[in-house]
């Protein structure tokens, strides 16, 4: 691959951060993959099962007792919503710091259309509360690092891709079974060289985020769908 990659880091943030961060998305954008990814062969197997205590599977009820005494949040502050799109229920969970992220995060808890159980659980940072790139950034590595030191299925661990303007992928793995987990960051200013031509995105329109997706089953996501020949 001709391309390599690199995150433009808003603002006068450290250059030893910036310059790690510079030097393992250039490998892992060149490659495909994560730097180091050969060691990982060894080592344990990653099971993505939820977010903490909350596993895939549980009712919304289970949920809210798992938050409340993992996350010290008071019932009462958590919020539940549908996503009219994709018929889902959404518990959400704002807390005031969670490692290693800067800052406060939501944590949202999404029940499947019809199982009404756990299907997936998303980690944000940034939202709130904007924070500087340079601490999303070495948070987004932090996990990143986190991630790779586990085994995932062969062939399926990517760092490094963009996938917007300001949007980049830091670590995408899928696990033996049917679960997956996306490390996001978006708000972020890049540079990529295409066919030896310098790029340079957009300056993003918004404070930089750090997103986790936890998913339970990457194929064939429990939502509402459009029964075929209906339309």
């Amino acid at each position: 691959m001709s391309d390599s990659f690199q995150i433009a880091l808003r603002g006068n943030g450290s250059g030893a951060i910036r310059a790690r961060i510079r030097l393992w998305l250039l490998a892992a954008f060149a490659t495909g993959a994560l730097p180091g990814a050969a060691a990982a062969q060894d080592a344990a197997k990653y099971e993505v099962t939820g977010f903490r205590d909350a596993r895939f599977g549980m009712s919304e009820p289970e949920v809210r007792a798992v938050i409340t005494k993992t996350l010290g949040v008071k019932a009462p502050d958590l919020t539940a919503a549908v996503n009219p799109i994709e018929g889902t229920n959404v518990l959400t969970a704002k807390v005031g710091s969670l490692e290693p992220g800067p800052g406060p995060a939501r944590v949202a808890y999404i029940f499947g259309y019809g199982s009404k159980k756990l299907i997936q659980v998303n980690v944000i940072w940034g939202e709130d509360a904007a924070q500087p790139a340079d601490s999303i950034i070495a948070a987004g590595t932090r996990l990143q690092r986190y991630f790779s030191e586990f085994a995932w299925r062969k062939d399926t661990t990517r760092a490094g891709i963009p996938v917007g303007d300001n949007t980049v992928v830091l670590f995408a793995g899928e696990d033996e079974k049917k679960g997956a987990v996306r490390l996001i960051v978006d708000g972020v200013k890049y540079q990529a060289m295409r066919e030896g031509n310098p790029t340079t995105s957009p300056e993003p329109k918004g404070p930089p985020k750090l997103v986790i997706n936890y998913i339970a089953d990457r194929d064939n996501p429990d939502i509402a769908k459009i029964e075929r020949g209906k339309f």
